[in-house]
């Protein structure tokens, strides 16, 4: 069944972001993201070109194909573009232009699918291709599904044309894949409602809240069976190993420290880890070891710290007894895990769960 596939494919996506909390990905989006955004910007009649230079960005730049933007010279792009254009629903509009070439090789491997839920599938499995600023979990409810999106916890600030050019997005390519003018059943925004919603009504044809705790749209279990248009399963084999590929090189970025990190969260309760006994383990010499990290800009004290902070915080955060976080990440005793950890962030340990707690309330 296509389902349970699409829950399994978005939990490990949710994975993937929990590791990242640990390790922070640099946070990147494919240059084809910005084709349906110089769409809409063609149709206003700006001179994308001259548009891109005048913000220090060179045309060619967002022109190669697979190019990876840095998120900050994207939502330097989209921001401006918004303010360029007087656009106040800038992101809802640029979303009406997305294609499949919009979303890179994902694009195409939708389309050649079978049926809208197995896109969907496809879409959770291979999203961080076109990009890893928002990402998105599954709740199944009667006849319905709700999908959650959401940023990593290192994700700059970013206007909600973000939000609203993603959604906008996905409720065009259901309509494009299939053919059929599908609509969500519900859409809900964090952000406060502007004075009107009538333009946010008319593209998602539903109701649309705002105000609410999270960003998502709510479907109706019947639509994942809609035919995909053009579907090609021979097709669909072809561009599914490119996206394999693809993702496999980008995980090859940062190899070194990946394995790393690894070690250190399986071996946190020893008190003695050292980059000695790490290197062992890999089976290189400490110096080796040292310069491949370097080249990754890491240095090994500073990562362990860092993974030692995060999840300090972390257990905290749900409510683990200050003995068992010392346990956990291989303090001597409390006291130490004390010390280190007022020094990481300026204050105890109760004060920073205390702190957490009125934050949430």
């Amino acid at each position: 069944m296509i389902f349970p596939a699409l829950i399994v494919s978005f939990c490990a996506n949710l994975s993937y972001y929990y590791c990242m909390e640990i390790v922070p990905e640099p946070i990147t989006v494919s240059v084809t993201v910005l084709t349906q955004m110089f769409l809409y910007l063609s149709s206003l009649r700006v001179d994308i070109d001259a548009f891109l230079r005048s913000l220090g960005v060179d045309p060619e730049t967002v022109k190669a194909p697979d190019t990876r933007l840095p998120i900050e010279t994207y939502l330097l792009i989209q921001d401006q573009a918004a303010e360029f254009t007087h656009d106040p629903y800038f992101g809802l509009h640029m979303g009406e232009f997305a294609e499949a070439g919009s979303w890179s090789i994902l694009g195409y491997l939708m389309m050649n699918c079978k049926t809208l839920g197995e896109a969907f599938e496809k879409s959770g499995r291979y999203s961080r291709i076109i990009g890893n600023l928002i990402t998105a979990r599954v709740e199944l409810r009667l006849n319905k599904i709700k999908v959650i999106f959401f940023t990593p916890p290192h994700a700059p600030k970013m206007s909600r044309h973000c939000f609203e050019s993603t959604f906008t997005s996905s409720v065009r390519m259901m309509r494009t894949l299939t053919g059929v003018h599908l609509s969500p059943l519900e859409v809900t925004f964090i952000y406060p409602q502007p004075v009107s919603t009538a333009e946010y009504e008319r593209v998602f044809c539903c109701p649309v809240l705002f105000g609410r705790k999270e960003n998502s749209f709510t479907i109706d279990w019947s639509i994942v069976n809609t035919p995909i248009l053009m579907a090609n399963p021979g097709l669909l084999q072809h561009f599914e190993q490119y996206a394999q590929d693809f993702l496999a090189e980008l995980d090859c970025q940062n190899e070194h420290t990946r394995a790393v990190t690894k070690i250190i969260l399986s071996r946190l309760d020893d008190e003695k880890l050292s980059i000695d006994k790490i290197s062992k383990e890999m089976s290189v010499s400490v110096r080796t070891l040292q310069k491949r990290l370097e080249e990754e800009g890491v240095v090994f004290s500073e990562l362990y710290k860092d993974i030692r902070e995060r999840l300090a915080k972390k257990y905290l955060h749900e409510n683990y007894t200050v003995e068992q976080i010392t346990y956990l990440l291989g303090f001597s005793e409390p006291s130490v895990f004390r010390k280190a950890f007022k020094k990481w962030s300026g204050v105890t340990p109760k004060e920073y769960r205390d702190m957490s707690f009125s934050a949430t309330r």
